[in-house]
């Protein structure tokens, strides 16, 4: 029995699809059987066990080398996962001899493996390397810069840099289609980052991170929802709810330092407060800042200095009045709650610009 129709009696939901590969490679129609593999190798029952190895053994290596060079990578970066050991990986990879922007592609999953294998400090040059390979490239694929920032992103979090592994994940995000992401991957993915986000002391832009489509399956993860909960707590500056939230030893276990949280949900609770005043009178009191962040009055202005110090805002303090003068506020991505406070602000703006228009108007007509 050949490979396709092994397929189609363990993935009867794909038979349309298995067909089609058939009379493709029957008729030599290369692009449309590319393509159609493509699709085929994103089904989640297909990337399980050995199937993609055997069918590109039984099936792909017949004609390989007849179908785009950049459809092929994607075909081999799923298809090298089943190939055994890391090894094994590199040595299937390796066979591979493609022009300049695929074959950078299979450079940077090979030194993955390498990561895997934990040759760290190859991998640290490989990296550099390939950075700077890739920005003398013109007309460059997005597959190549999702590979790179794949592989960056991966090499931080084994070396436990949250913001150098956040910038880069990021980054993959940016240039990976979410239908290339198995579901796993992305619940795994929005994790780490959401985590690294929270223990990061230099990281303030949670509702970045939030508005990230693949944070869906994060909220939607029976497992891992209780971490969405908290980042959309610290995106609110909310310390009651943090003071609340229900905490067991595994979940403390993943946060090494909870003075950073209590620090930065302070922190979170200030600029949320910040944001709230008008523009042009952004002026609080140690009392108010006090209310929101939960915080003794003789606390606030280290609370204020900190802030400032990471800049986060710039201001300056009236020990006398107790009260802090805000001149900036560090840009964040604008959630819908964020937006409606704006609406508000734009709200009174106009209610302040009709009053002006109208004493203006009462002036002119007394000369009149």
């Amino acid at each position: 029995m050949n490979i396709l129709n092994q397929h189609q009696n363990a993935f009867p939901h794909l038979l349309t699809i298995i067909d089609s590969m058939r009379v493709y490679q029957e008729s030599r129609l290369w692009k449309q059987l590319s393509d159609q593999l493509l699709v085929y190798i994103k089904d989640p029952q297909v990337n399980q066990g050995t199937h993609l190895k055997d069918l590109f053994e039984g099936f792909v290596k017949k004609f390989y080398q007849e179908i785009d060079e950049m459809k092929l990578v994607r075909i081999l970066i799923k298809t090298a996962e089943q190939y055994g050991d890391f090894q094994s990986r590199i040595d299937f990879l390796k066979q591979f001899k493609l022009d300049e922007q695929p074959q950078l592609v299979i450079d940077i999953l090979i030194a993955f493996f390498k990561l895997q294998q934990g040759q760290l400090q190859e991998v640290d040059e490989l990296l550099k390397q390939y950075k700077q390979k890739s920005e003398k490239l013109q007309e460059v694929d997005p597959l190549v810069y999702s590979m790179l920032y794949y592989l960056a992103y991966n090499f931080y979090k084994i070396k436990n840099i949250y913001e150098e592994f956040y910038v880069n994940a990021l980054q993959y995000l940016a240039y990976t289609n979410d239908q290339d992401m198995l579901q796993e991957q992305k619940v795994q993915l929005s994790y780490e980052m959401a985590l690294a986000v929270l223990i990061s002391p230099n990281i303030y832009n949670f509702s970045e991170l939030l508005q990230q489509p693949v944070l869906v399956s994060l909220k939607e993860s029976a497992q891992y929802n209780w971490v969405y909960q908290l980042l959309d707590i610290f995106n609110r500056g909310s310390v009651r709810e943090l003071n609340s939230f229900q905490w067991n030893e595994e979940r403390k276990g993943c946060f090494p330092n909870f003075q950073v949280l209590n620090e930065k949900i302070r922190i979170m609770a200030f600029l949320e407060l910040a944001f709230s005043l008008p523009k042009n009178n952004r002026v609080c009191t140690f009392e108010e800042l006090a209310q929101v962040s939960e915080l003794p009055l003789n606390d606030i202005e280290r609370l204020v200095m900190r802030t400032i110090s990471k800049g986060l805002v710039k201001g300056r303090i009236n020990q006398v009045k107790q009260t802090i003068t805000i001149s900036y506020v560090v840009p964040r991505v604008l959630t819908m709650d964020k937006i409606d406070i704006i609406n508000k602000k734009f709200g009174n703006w106009e209610k302040s610009l009709n009053i002006f228009l109208k004493e203006v108007e009462d002036v002119r007509k007394t000369f009149n």
